[in-house]
């Protein structure tokens, strides 16, 4: 894993006129990392006052790329388990594997009215361990199942809200989409990352307001077109590279329009295509050009990858503000329309003055997993339109509590005081839940997805492993298809939705559902050949990595901050060069 470099952190201190006050060693990597001036102005802001006494925050002990991997190891977003409703006793789909020992209630159950919170409540023990504490408190209120709330047809989707007619998708909030992750106000899309106001398209890698696109990466604002790359404004075009405003275009190059649908026929829509080909052509053509050194769009003064709308922030990666934009926010990603935010992933909503958490909202809410619409909360999980909570879970429309006990609000400053004394104490306040009161393993959590590890690594690092396996168990009268010997999908013949087939890489048995089999005929598609699982993880390697390089432009030679490095390609060019070139 790549860690940021002395030099990249001098570089952004000195583009953004923020001094570094201090050099910190991390705890976990080793590696150093700085503490920005604006970095202790930020915490001096976030620091609770009670009573008239300011608690402040201390530093972090974690460099920013540990901090982060530490909060995705609490969640889980696609690893699926049957499990028992722990209320109800039905069999249901869930996030926590059914060897997990919380108690996990089906999600209509769970964001019901029908139970109450409290009654798990713990008094405050000095002499125990907060986290300990917590911990016992997590395992006995009841979890949900899954969060997809508001959905319709939507029963097999996790962390998502009013999805309609969705299978398998997570992060999101579509209607009629498949095999997805991160999305939002799409439609009609299958196998996808990342995406964002997308209809009708295909095999997609961070693209944004795209229609009828298919096997591309980071395209805004194209349609009907095939394998693109880092193009905008396009229609119409095919096998296609660092192209702007452009249509009927192969190879990049200009053709009548009546030559590009004789080409795309030939070779998209002919049943003896060879796509897997084609896709090798377009690596070899697409390799002939620069890599632009990094994706910020409609910014200021902001620096990282993957960004529109921002103004004064820095490390932020995945990350699009919209309208209320995201400024003066550091260590960001995958996260919307905040402000004055530190350390945050999966969050956003108009929120403000949040540090280390993970799919949190709201304002001053600190050290938290799966906050909603709160107001100076700290080390909760699962909690929503709170305020002044201290350790609790599963709280809604809750008031000045702490480990799930109710207090009048001169009790629970009072109390939060002494807590916050003690956990200074014990060197406990100020850092984000340790690895060790995770609920998933290290393989089953976002953590994967974005900082891979093996097994061992994983565990050195104080991270717990899945080691339990729960591939369904086929009868053994059962048939089994090679994926790759299905070549085509007959007309009127939904036989194939009877069919158990075997991924061609990891032999994985998948099935293809109905709604994926009309998506395929209407779009003249193949039938995928891997396991969506096999999918997933191949978009993922797709992608840059979480990484900034500093680099010189190979043309204008001008110190440029790169998701690249330097030993993937000599050809890095910054954002300006590219714009003159397409011009």
């Amino acid at each position: 894993m790549h860690y940021t470099s002395k030099e990249v952190y001098d570089y952004i201190s000195k583009q953004m006129n923020d001094p570094i006050v201090e050099w910190k060693t991390c705890e976990i990597s080793w590696a150093q990392f700085p503490i920005y001036q604006s970095d202790l102005e930020f915490y001096d802001k976030i620091s609770p006052v009670i009573n008239g006494v300011k608690y402040p925050i201390p530093t972090p002990k974690l460099c920013p790329e540990e901090r982060e991997r530490r909060r995705m190891s609490f969640v889980n977003l696609r690893k699926l388990y049957r499990r028992t409703c722990d209320a109800s006793g039905k069999a249901i789909i869930s996030i926590y594997s059914p060897e997990k020992t919380y108690t996990v209630y089906e999600q209509n159950i769970r964001h019901g009215e029908g139970w109450n919170p409290l009654i798990y409540g713990k008094k405050w023990n000095q002499e125990r361990s907060f986290f300990e504490l917590f911990d016992e408190l997590l395992h006995q209120v009841p979890l949900a199942s899954l969060t997809n709330i508001g959905s319709e047809n939507a029963e097999y989707c996790a962390m998502g809200a009013y999805n309609k007619n969705c299978y398998l998708i997570v992060g999101c909030n579509s209607e009629n989409c498949y095999y997805g992750m991160y999305t939002n106000n799409s439609s009609s899309c299958v196998d996808y990352f990342f995406s964002i106001n997308n209809q009708e398209c295909y095999e997609i890698i961070d693209a944004n307001w795209c229609y009828k696109v298919s096997y591309s990466q980071e395209v805004l604002n194209c349609s009907e077109s095939v394998f693109l790359y880092n193009c905008e404004g396009c229609h119409h075009c095919f096998c296609c590279v660092n192209l702007k405003n452009q249509n009927y275009c192969i190879f990049n190059k200009q053709v009548s329009k009546d030559e590009y649908f004789a080409y795309w026929k030939e070779k998209f829509l002919n049943p003896n295509r060879d796509l897997g080909k084609l896709q090798t052509e377009f690596n070899q053509f697409k390799a002939n050009f620069p890599l632009v050194a990094n994706k910020i769009m409609q910014s200021e003064g902001s620096f990282g990858h993957n960004v529109s709308h921002a103004q004064h922030s820095a490390f932020i990666f995945d990350t699009h503000g919209g309208d209320e934009g995201v400024r003066n926010s550091k260590y960001i990603s995958l996260s919307t329309a905040i402000h004055d935010w530190y350390d945050l992933t999966d969050s956003g909503n108009a929120s403000s003055r949040c540090y280390e958490g993970i799919t949190v909202n709201g304002n001053k809410n600190l050290f938290c997993i799966n906050v909603i619409s709160c107001w100076e909360v700290y080390y909760s999980h699962s909690c929503q339109n709170c305020t002044h909570l201290f350790g609790c879970v599963g709280l809604k429309n809750k008031h000045y509590c702490i480990l799930n006990v109710q207090y009048s609000k001169e009790e629970y400053e009072n109390l939060l005081a002494q807590i916050i004394l003690q956990m200074q104490k014990t060197g406990e306040r100020g850092e984000f839940f340790s690895p060790f009161y995770s609920p998933f393993g290290y393989n089953e959590s976002l953590a994967q997805e974005f900082f891979p590890l093996e097994k061992q690594e994983a565990l050195s690092k104080g991270y717990a492993w899945q080691e339990s396996h729960y591939d369904p168990k086929l009868p053994a009268w059962a048939s089994f298809l090679k994926a790759e010997d299905v070549l085509s999908i007959p007309p009127q013949d939904d036989s194939i939705l009877d069919q158990i087939l075997l991924c061609k890489d990891s032999w994985r048995p998948f099935r293809i559902v109905k709604p994926e089999l009309d998506f395929y005929r209407k779009h003249q598609l193949p039938l995928p050949k891997k396991h969506p699982d096999v999918r997933h993880e191949e978009r993922v390697m797709r992608r840059k990595s979480r990484n900034l390089f500093l680099i010189n432009c190979s043309i204008c030679w001008e110190p440029e901050l790169s998701s690249y490095s330097p030993t993937e390609s000599s050809k890095i060019i910054c954002s300006e060069c590219l714009e003159k070139s397409t011009n």
